[in-house]
């Protein structure tokens, strides 16, 4: 292969920290460490996550944005995986909190062992849906919930999983992720989606709007005794008490994204026997770092967890074999553009316009 000129400056999704939300602006390409490679940004995807960073968390001068599928055009000098110049690759970076990483750039630097070379069976526009909603529904899943990889499958197949928030980008992974691991899935969503959440595999879908008819109908279709595990995507009071009271007698683990709204008391009074376990995707990537809401004095600083890169390398190095093997879906897809658009992008998931489908774009 011919050499590959790559330029100095690219342009890219920046922090404007007084602005409490982001530019497009001219910044330098990365700089390689040894286990990175240098990807030639095609298409990146939207998650909540990232408005959510720019308005709320991120500190000024970082690059946004997570989700990506591009090419290889440079490599460290110590890679972890086999991967050559002109592979095509996806993934999720860590977009965001730092100043040389995020996919919302020209080019973006990620770790060898944490991407996945895209299968034939997959776009390179749906490629970028296989980042932060599917790696967050393995790592609930498998990982913490102490699932095993398939063909392994759970021993009775009339078990329940159930998921708040069935029809979101997480949601549709975690309904197809159960059902190959043979749980029957039941799904509380907006009525409008129950076809989309059934056509990924949900066996049982159910508007969220009446409080206790939702827990009604949930315990009804698990002859009342709920799942032992569960996922609540949203995690506000509502869903926290849809979720822990359908899971009913069987209920032992409920899974957020953040510390549940209700808290740990507030859960115990609704469903005694749960406990909350929060599953956070920053972990997977081996970096510790500051993590300081906007008016918040004192930082989080979220630790290296060796068990949960682990995990991360495994679940990646695996992603291919889901696509292919065992027809695991890309989440549906709205191509909205190219670089210029994505802060529109951000303001339309902000202002609660995108639903039931991934917006994604093109940059390259």
């Amino acid at each position: 292969m011919s050499e590959i000129t790559i330029p100095r400056t690219m342009r890219a999704i920046v922090e404007d920290e007084a602005a409490r939300w982001a530019v497009l602006k001219e910044v330098p390409v990365p700089k390689l460490e040894s286990n990175e490679v240098l990807v030639k940004v095609k298409y990146v995807a939207l998650n909540p996550t990232d408005w959510v960073h720019a308005e709320f968390l991120s500190p000024d001068g970082v690059i946004q944005g997570n989700d990506f599928s591009g090419e290889i055009v440079k490599l460290g000098s110590n890679l972890a995986v086999n991967l050559k110049i002109g592979d095509l690759i996806a993934g999720s970076s860590l977009g965001g909190h730092f100043k040389d990483s995020g996919s919302f750039a020209q080019y973006l630097k990620v770790q060898s062992d944490l991407v996945y070379k895209i299968p034939h069976a997959v776009s390179l526009q749906d490629a970028p849906t296989y980042g932060v909603g599917w790696a967050t529904a393995g790592h609930v899943i498998i990982h913490n919930q102490k699932h095993q990889f398939p063909p392994a499958k759970i021993t009775d197949s009339k078990s329940w999983y159930i998921i708040y928030g069935g029809s979101g980008s997480v949601g549709l992974f975690a309904i197809q992720l159960a059902k190959l691991l043979g749980y029957k899935v039941l799904t509380f969503c907006s009525n409008h989606s129950f076809d989309l959440v059934k056509s990924y595999g949900a066996d049982i879908a159910i508007d969220y709007h009446d409080e206790e008819e939702a827990i009604k109908k949930a315990l009804e279709a698990t002859n009342g005794i709920g799942s032992v595990f569960a996922l609540d995507t949203i995690n506000n009071t509502s869903s926290n008490k849809i979720t822990a009271k359908s899971m009913g007698k069987l209920g032992v683990q409920l899974n957020t994204f953040q510390p549940i709204s209700i808290g740990q008391q507030g859960l115990e009074q609704l469903n005694p026997n749960l406990k909350n376990v929060t599953t956070l995707l920053y972990t997977v990537q081996g970096k510790s770092f500051a993590f300081t809401p906007r008016d918040k004095e004192n930082p989080t600083i979220l630790p290296v967890v060796k068990e949960d890169r682990e995990f991360g390398v495994e679940f990646y190095k695996r992603t291919p074999e889901f696509i292919e093997k065992y027809g695991l879906k890309p989440n549906p897809v709205a191509v909205k553009g190219g670089l210029d658009d994505i802060l529109q992008g951000m303001a339309d998931m902000k202002a609660g316009k995108v639903s039931g489908v991934k917006y994604v774009y093109k940059i390259h």
